[in-house]
């Protein structure tokens, strides 16, 4: 039950993420309107706005104009629920609720940059700049520093505030590197600047091993996914791919591999 709890719970910040991702970019408020068909812009009522349920009733069609309903809208929610699932069975399962929370914050963050970026090529700025701070304060609170009654329990606060500082610091480092490298051999840009800002962020939240580990997995995601739509030839091999979805896909693969290395290194098993 608990563990049905978690997925719906994530299912429906996957729905608020879906909001974000095709008004952010437009420069419409998060907020007003509600709901609405981005076709017909005919408002949604409740019950066609159910998580996952309503687009398989509807057959992936608004009901007003008929017209089709991008899949995004479901897969994003799914993928949210699915993560909010493994999180809960890493963390909250064995009662840790200060990482989930800090990791399923950090998970929305990245589901909702991926899916900007995916459509845009564009990271957001109003989204990946505030993780990084978000990450450091969180390295630092959920030891309950300010509770902390032993000098061992503020110098643990204290050192995972400093690796995520320096994950944080790694990541950009890694981005500018590659940028500089990839400008010099292929005399074009490699990496923007929004995969340097993403990379810092995902530094502040893992760790700079973690920063390795996304980089590795989402390397892997990347190439895998880029041939299959070569092959398909959905793209050209000289076609710009966003690379923050695979960068966000390796930390969540990071943090689910290990559980973060500064936080598994005192209290997850």
């Amino acid at each position: 039950m608990k563990e049905f709890l978690a997925f719906i719970i994530g299912v429906c910040f996957g729905s608020f993420a879906n909001v974000v991702i095709y008004r952010l970019p437009r420069n419409k408020s998060i907020i007003f309107p509600g709901s609405f068909c981005p076709k017909c812009r005919h408002s949604i009522k409740w019950y066609d706005n159910i998580p996952v349920l309503s687009y398989i009733l509807l057959r992936g069609k608004c009901r007003y104009c008929k017209k089709t309903i991008s899949i995004r809208y479901p897969v994003v929610e799914l993928i949210m629920g699915v993560i909010s699932l493994m999180l809960y069975e890493k963390f909250l399962a064995h009662g840790l609720f200060c990482p989930f929370l800090f990791y399923f914050i950090f998970a929305l963050g990245l589901v909702i940059i991926s899916g900007i970026d995916f459509e845009t090529f564009l990271v957001p700025d109003i989204i990946v700049l505030p993780l990084i701070p978000l990450g450091m304060v969180g390295a630092f609170l959920c030891q309950n520093f300010f509770f902390s009654k032993t000098s061992a329990e503020t110098f643990i606060a204290i050192s995972r505030l400093l690796y995520s500082f320096s994950g944080a610091l790694t990541g950009g480092l890694i981005v500018a590197l590659l940028a500089i490298t990839g400008k010099i051999i292929y005399k074009k840009e490699a990496m923007g600047g929004g995969d340097l800002k993403l990379l810092a962020a995902i530094g502040a939240f893992l760790g700079w091993r973690g920063v390795f580990l996304s980089i590795f997995f989402g390397s892997i995601i990347g190439t895998i996914i880029s041939l299959a739509l070569i092959y398909s030839k959905k793209k050209k091999w000289d076609d710009y791919v966003p690379f923050g979805p695979y960068l966000a896909a390796g930390a969540i693969i990071a943090i689910l591999y290990k559980g973060s290395y500064f936080l598994s290194l005192y209290f997850i098993p």
